[in-house]
């Protein structure tokens, strides 16, 4: 137990230790990321605001989800799809990051352990301006930021963890083993399906919702919906949230023990 906490606070500290470098590296991916196309940095915004609007027309016309209660159901999907398209982004573009930054695995003095943060960071960028939409589109409904709307801050926290936690698993173990690809897109499939980003949760019995909520990322979307539109602090669901981060924590844990353990075969593979 304490080479678990010893192993996390060192990955931590090296981290912060290069804080200055990680936000350098991750505005420098986020522009190297559509240099050369016509609309350059225009796209990063574009394809998930296409995507949210095909979403949002299917779901709400097309499929006809479910009651969601009083709130617009534009509002209460955007709540969802906005933090998903974080998390399906960050986690798959993270996932690549030693592949993708193959040079600096082989310099020995490079901590090459900010590389999946600096994914993840270059997507908060994206993120941020969909959060900056998603208020916009509140106020218009009527639905003005209130005290509540300040825990989103916890929140981006708390999925730039979970995030971080899994794509360190799978970025130390896609070195070896390439079609972990493959594998992560079909898990992010049945992740946008399986989560109650569109389809309220309430169309099932307890039974099954008790299930649906084991899912972590049940824990943010509702939490983003819980800043802008349910008016619900995160400590009224304390049972949820000592749940996520434990299963955050286990996870975390293993990304590390994984990376530890690997990273010195990485330049061999590379």
């Amino acid at each position: 137990m304490m080479s678990f906490f010893r192993a996390i606070g060192t990955l931590i500290r090296e981290i912060y230790n290069d804080r200055s470098l990680l936000i350098a590296f991750s505005m420098k991916d986020f522009k190297r990321r559509f240099a050369g196309s016509f609309f350059g940095m225009a796209w990063a915004f574009i394809q998930p605001l296409l995507t949210m609007i095909i979403y949002w027309i299917v779901f709400q016309f097309g499929f006809r989800s479910g009651d969601v209660g009083h709130i617009p159901f534009i509002l209460w999907f955007m709540c969802g799809i906005i933090p998903w398209l974080f998390i399906s982004e960050a986690f798959s573009i993270a996932s690549n990051s030693f592949l993708e930054y193959s040079y600096l695995v082989k310099k020995v003095m490079f901590n090459i352990n900010i590389l999946p943060l600096v994914k993840i960071l270059s997507s908060l960028i994206i993120h941020l301006f969909f959060i900056g939409l998603l208020i916009f589109v509140c106020v218009l409904f009527g639905y003005y930021p209130q005290v509540y709307s300040v825990q989103v801050i916890y929140y981006m926290f708390c999925t730039m963890a979970f995030v971080f936690a899994i794509s360190l698993i799978c970025s130390s173990i896609m070195v070896f083993f390439r079609d972990l690809n493959q594998i992560i897109g079909l898990i992010l499939l049945a992740g946008m399906w399986g989560t109650p980003i569109a389809w309220n949760p309430n169309i099932f019995p307890e039974s099954v919702q008790f299930y649906i909520k084991l899912n972590p990322i049940f824990y943010l979307v509702e939490g983003y919906r819980d800043c802008f539109v349910s008016n619900r602090w995160f400590w009224d669901k304390y049972n949820q949230t000592a749940y996520f981060w434990i299963v955050t924590l286990i996870l975390f844990f293993i990304g590390t023990f994984l990376y530890n353990r690997l990273k010195p075969h990485f330049a061999d593979v590379l």
